[in-house]
């Protein structure tokens, strides 16, 4: 009897051993991500400090590459946003106030380029910044 529960756990052992190995493919590696259907983007990380706790983020910043374009997205209502885009000699690039109770968002044409811009959002209840170098 002991002997063969030995022998079960034994060939139970070499079963799980080669159906975990023939399960991998070999490519461990995390696939790409697929591009953005309008364009390549990346996210300007914002700083801010809101008075309202809420579980999304209030605006999402969005740069892409080649267009010189940045997309700010208002994810929720936080009032009249003023947002304001320099560049590095301090020059104004963007400055506009959105109500972000009726837009959804805006886009921001940059001069085609290489500079630092930096962006400052300004709302009642809410105030950020971002950095973007292209």
């Amino acid at each position: 009897m002991k002997h063969q529960l030995t022998i079960k756990a034994i060939l139970l052992s070499l079963l799980l051993t080669f159906s975990v190995s023939a399960l991998a493919d070999g490519n461990d590696s995390i696939p790409p991500t697929p591009p953005d259907p309008i364009g390549d983007r990346i996210e300007i990380p914002l700083k801010g400090i809101r008075w309202e706790r809420s579980i999304t983020e209030p605006m999402q910043v969005y740069y892409y590459i080649g267009e010189y374009t940045i997309d700010v997205e208002f994810n929720e209502n936080i009032g009249g946003a003023s947002i304001q885009v320099v560049n590095s000699t301090g020059t104004v690039v963007y400055n506009y106030t959105h109500d972000t109770a009726i837009e959804g968002g805006c886009t921001i044409f940059l001069p085609p380029t290489h500079d630092c811009y930096y962006i400052q959002i300004s709302a009642p209840r809410y105030q950020a910044s971002g950095e973007l170098c292209i």
